[in-house]
């Protein structure tokens, strides 16, 4: 028994020599290969140092080593590179230009080798947080490995550029965004200075990707970093009302709003939430500045002429018509001003325009028929017949100011069922019988 105790003394001393040997193997090996690469690369020491290499990152006496981590991203680097030149040779036969060849491999390529190589070099930064910024100083002290560890840093920047962009081409956007991130991280940590562009680039990415997740993690990381723009707030507020997060999209909306208080769009979508909120009278106050701002958007004179069309015919919680506003008169007008205005300017989107007549129409109609009922109430029986003359003077000339809009309407939606309900009634309260029972008839 005891002697098999001393057997176990002694061969552990010899199993951490030979793991502190695969480090020192994946190195010679390493450095046989990079020998190799200005002539013809001999991929077997390639091989050899990436076997060694992945024992000792998963050794326990070894897997803590700045050296451990500091040859597998270069090796995994070498790795890639290989695939890429591979991928780049297959290409040869369908794209004869050299940089769209390329372009086109690293939008093919495999990114495995790429991630674990970025992983290293996230496992060597926890281990050595300055070593980088070391690095980059260019100290004449610097050793030779660590002047090939610095470029190889170098190089997988110039990688995430190109892999990137070939991917965003080839339309894989949800890696591309990763890809943009990482290199706008690495730029930022290497130089400095915050990498705006590739911030941006990777919201795009992920924008198109139509990952949620990625879309919040990405605009919020540019908000944090101070080097947001209205694009960040409008689609960070998006994508939170796409998930039904109501709290945190009104809370990055109201932060966009305050820090960039000109943006129409960021109004615009503060407006939406006042009018579902009852708050109208914040709703103008946004529209008309928005107007001023964009004085041919048809599509804000639309919504300003629905807001005084709601502040003169209020309704309800049971949504009935309630008591008209003191300013009732005045506020029809209005209404009416923008909603021509729109119809003038003619939405582009059919949908939009369709709601300008139609709503024009509506109003129209729907005011001829308060002012006479307004009127009859303070009717006397004696004077009623010659009042009921009077009114439906004055009640027919908004009638017949309504008939127009509402067959412009009908064109562009012959079918739609309250357009031709409220046509029919116009015609015959106009007198136009033929009309009536042309609509009636339809409308079976």
């Amino acid at each position: 028994m005891k002697f098999i105790q001393i057997i176990a003394i002694l061969t552990f001393p010899i199993f951490v020599l030979a793991q502190k040997n695969k480090v020192q193997g994946a190195w010679r090996a390493l450095s046989d290969f990079e020998y190799t690469l200005a002539e013809s690369p001999d991929i077997s020491y390639l091989m050899k140092a990436k076997e060694n290499i992945d024992l000792a990152a998963t050794n326990e006496e070894t897997k803590n080593q700045v050296k451990t981590y500091s040859y597998r991203f270069r090796i995994y680097m070498h790795l890639f590179a290989e695939n890429l030149k591979a991928e780049d040779k297959k290409l040869l036969s369908s794209i004869n230009d050299k940089n769209e060849r390329l372009q086109t491999a690293y939008g093919n390529v495999s990114i495995l080798e790429f991630v674990e190589a970025s992983k290293s070099l996230d496992n060597l930064q926890e281990l050595d947080s300055k070593m980088i910024e070391k690095l980059s100083k260019s100290d004449a002290n610097n050793s030779e490995e660590e002047g090939k560890l610095f470029l190889a840093v170098m190089q997988m920047q110039v990688y995430q550029s190109n892999l990137a962009t070939g991917r965003y081409n080839s339309k894989k956007y949800d890696e591309a965004a990763d890809f943009f991130h990482s290199l706008a991280a690495s730029n930022t940590n290497t130089t400095g200075k915050k990498d705006t562009s590739n911030f941006y680039n990777a919201c795009i990415s992920a924008q198109k990707s139509k990952n949620v997740a990625k879309i919040i993690t990405y605009n919020k990381k540019m908000i944090d970093l101070q080097i947001a723009s209205p694009y960040n707030y409008q689609t960070i507020y998006d994508a939170f009302l796409s998930q039904n997060d109501t709290l945190n999209a009104l809370q990055y909306l109201r932060i966009g709003r305050a820090e960039f208080s000109n943006d129409v769009y960021l109004m615009n979508r503060e407006t939406e939430v006042f009018l579902k909120n009852g708050q109208q009278e914040k709703a103008l106050t946004n529209l008309q500045i928005a107007i001023e701002k964009d004085p041919s958007n048809a599509q804000l004179f639309l919504v300003l002429g629905n807001v005084y069309d709601n502040l003169a015919n209020p309704k309800g919680k049971n949504g009935k018509d309630t008591t008209k506003p003191a300013d009732y008169d005045n506020l029809v007008a209005k209404s009416a001003q923008h909603y021509q205005k729109a119809i003038d300017l003619k939405p582009s989107n059919e949908e939009s325009y369709f709601n300008a007549l139609y709503n024009l129409g509506a109003l129209y109609n729907n005011y001829g028929g308060t002012l006479y009922n307004k009127s009859m109430e303070k009717t006397t029986i004696a004077s009623v017949a010659k009042k009921q003359k009077d009114l439906d003077l004055s009640s027919m000339e908004y009638y017949k100011k309504a008939i127009p809009f509402l067959e412009q309407a009908l064109v562009i939606k012959p079918t739609d069922r309250a357009a031709l309900t409220a046509l029919r009634k116009l015609y015959l309260l106009t007198g136009n019988e033929a009309k009536g029972k042309e609509l009636s008839d339809k409308l079976k």
